[in-house]
């Protein structure tokens, strides 16, 4: 439930607003204020007041008591579940009070029967949208409900359909901002003395992770990201950032990468204070997989095994860095990467028809093949890989690459064959070797 208190201004100005407001504060956790909100009867202001959570008769008894003691004898309190029947039902009733603080209340699934018999105007339309509602001989609420909200958008426009759906209590307004969640944390300082010697610091950092560990269990979550912020005896700040490779509430696998983060480090000062925070939760448990495969009992051990590797090592995972070399081969080198940001990375999905894909070898396979000359060039018509003996139906070539004079020079002719299989490879001559080669095949 939230509560709307309606004002007049006409007897209550922004300085007597202000100190009203800051008391209420003292009872209620989130206040909102609209400040000289107009309609056809005067202005006014609303004071929203946010109940969720809270023991909404005590919380009303305290509000009103306070009211009285700042000196409000006019306007009205209600309570709703909807904020449009909160400031209809507290608008009508300051109209009709002199002397207290009127309270007005609407049940839960009341809302749209508390708004039909109302005149369309407590809905505070535009007026040219007034006038056209006047008009189609719409007067309150329940005339405009029982249009289609399709006639309605039509005649009415995008205007008159927000108005429609007010009419039928149907306000997806927020009127309090989500409240932002406090991730775990836990820190511990002295001032005596200062450490030196990072090592040390893992007795200290034992005690924090098990306090940070014990709140992630609570809440059945894992961390993905923490941050350790030292102290230091200069009076600065030393932040570093840590990253699992899964969510996880363990502690003895975040002490581990901790312990392995620690002995990294280089602080530029000595140690006075410790801090642990989380930066990134995620849901903890398992991928589903094949009940019938029987090799699926070891995955939760497989995904252990490669979550320490991860964490452990650094530069074990790479991604791919090209450049403008003309050999497919040396145009490709691998860079290593963060492990857990690899992991993170969005991956594409497209949908696309289906094409042939080139698979190159990680090396260029050496092979024997058997040629004839055709128009000055030798063209493979049979190769053998290995004992097996591949013959070429379709060959389309050569295709010369040469360069690296100053360097490592190379020259290679290339040739797309169709193998008896139906097989696509790619074959090249060696020319300083003179030697053949399979590069690679499309799939």
């Amino acid at each position: 439930m939230i509560a709307c208190l309606s004002l007049p201004t006409t007897e209550h100005s922004a300085e007597t607003l202000l100190p009203m407001q800051v008391a209420l504060l003292s009872i209620v956790p989130r206040l909102r204020v609209e400040e000289r909100k107009e309609d056809s009867e005067g202005t006014y202001a609303n004071l929203w007041i946010d109940l969720r959570g809270m023991p909404e008769r005590q919380t009303i008894e305290a509000v009103i008591a306070l009211l009285e003691r700042v000196g409000v004898t006019s306007g009205a309190l209600s309570l709703a579940a909807v904020p449009i029947v909160a400031e209809v039902a507290a608008r009508s009733a300051a109209r009709r009070t002199m002397s207290c603080v009127r309270i007005v209340r609407v049940a839960i699934g009341e809302e749209r029967a508390f708004l039909a018999p109302l005149l369309i105007g407590v809905l505070n339309p535009d007026p040219t949208l007034a006038n056209l509602l006047d008009g189609a001989g719409i007067e309150y609420c329940r005339d405009l409900t029982r249009v289609s909200r399709e006639s309605v958008e039509v005649r009415f426009g995008a205007a008159g359909a927000t108005l429609w759906r007010l009419a039928r209590a149907d306000d997806d307004r927020h009127m309090f901002d989500v409240m932002p969640r406090a991730f775990p944390e836990a820190s511990l300082a002295w001032s005596e003395y200062a450490i030196k010697r990072v090592e040390r610091l893992v007795f200290v950092l034992n005690g924090l992770c098990e306090s940070v560990c014990g709140t992630l269990r609570d809440s059945g979550e894992g961390a993905m990201a923490v941050t350790l912020r030292f102290s230091l005896a200069n009076r600065t700040v030393f932040e570093h950032p840590v990253r699992a490779a899964r969510p996880t509430s363990s502690r003895s696998i975040w002490m581990r990468i901790l312990r392995l983060e620690l002995e990294r480090l280089t602080l530029p000062d000595a140690v006075t204070g410790i801090a642990l925070r989380v930066d990134a939760l995620g849901p903890l448990g398992g991928k589903q997989g094949d009940l019938f495969d029987r090799g699926f009992v070891t995955a939760r051990a497989a995904e252990a095994g490669l979550s320490q590797v991860l964490d452990d090592q650094k530069g074990i995972v790479v991604v791919p860095h090209n450049t403008m070399h003309p050999l497919l081969d040396k145009k490709t080198s691998w860079v290593s990467r963060d492990a857990a940001h690899a992991l993170d990375a969005p991956v594409a999905v497209t949908a696309a028809d289906p094409v042939l894909t080139l698979q190159l070898l990680s090396r260029p396979a050496r092979i024997a093949v058997t040629t004839v000359e055709r128009r000055g060039a030798l063209v493979p018509i049979t190769y053998r890989d290995g004992p097996v003996t591949h013959a070429i139906v379709e060959v389309s070539g050569p295709d010369l690459v040469s360069g690296g004079q100053w360097d490592a020079p190379y020259a290679r002719e290339y040739y797309r064959c169709v193998t008896a299989e139906g097989r696509l490879v790619w074959l090249y001559r060696d020319l300083p070797e003179c030697a053949w080669y399979l590069h690679g095949w499309w799939d």
